[in-house]
């Protein structure tokens, strides 16, 4: 009897095998059951992504979100290493137009992270950023643009002293550089942090993230040779 309850297992299992496709002894894969609905709009090479996602978490204006740090795991899963509260444009989702107050939805790269600090605190591109640094919402040739400008003293605000440019509208980082930004689109979205008295307030497009310390976390953690990615979500 033992005998025969023994092959009738092997047989089993070799059936299985056949019918599955699996190589036989081999456990079946649960990565792909198990990876986030939204990881499918990434580039296969992405092992790093920062997700921003409307949120009722800490509040219920539609400009209340939260910022996530994903890491691909090694068993080609996905692991949530941080989360963190940050807030968006007053009208939420859906940036169309310059000045219409609104988040754009989507993937984007990060075209550079910049600090006011004389040197990078990470290892992604980077810039420093100066009073006289804006990126320009003014129509013309330069528009959403970096640009340097004589006399502007805002440029290192403490809300502007950290984060990074997000790759909307084919912002350039230098006068002609690059494709050209579509005219009225929207210009200038970044991350950056809270301004000091008015931590959880609405942005007027970007996205507004904690603190200078939970910046700094974010510019450490990422890494070029993640090719990380921003995702934006309702």
């Amino acid at each position: 009897m033992l005998v025969l309850a023994l092959l009738t297992s092997l047989v089993t299992g070799l059936v299985t095998g056949a019918t599955t496709g699996l190589p036989i002894g081999s456990p079946p894969s649960y990565a792909a059951a198990d990876e986030p609905a939204w990881a499918a709009d990434l580039p296969e090479r992405t092992t790093q992504v920062v997700r921003t996602v409307s949120s009722r978490k800490y509040c219920h204006k539609v400009w209340c979100t939260v910022t996530q740090a994903w890491e691909r795991t090694g068993d080609g899963g996905w692991e949530k290493v941080r989360e963190l509260r940050s807030t968006i444009g007053s009208r939420g989702w859906g940036k169309q137009r310059e000045g219409d107050r609104r988040s754009p939805l989507g993937v984007f790269d990060i075209e550079v992270t910049f600090t006011t600090s004389s040197s990078n605190p990470g290892r992604m591109p980077w810039r420093q950023r100066r009073p006289t640094s804006i990126v320009s919402s003014a129509a013309g040739p330069n528009y959403n643009t970096w640009l340097e400008v004589r006399g502007v003293r805002s440029g290192n605000r403490p809300s502007m002293r950290s984060g990074w440019v997000l790759d909307y509208n084919f912002v350039r980082l230098r006068p002609g550089a690059g494709t050209r930004p579509v005219p009225g689109r929207g210009s200038g979205i970044f991350y950056h942090t809270s301004k000091p008295g008015h931590r959880w307030a609405p942005t007027a497009g970007c996205t507004q993230v904690g603190n200078p310390r939970q910046m700094r976390w974010l510019l450490t953690w990422l890494r070029p040779s993640a090719e990380p990615r921003v995702l934006q979500q309702r």
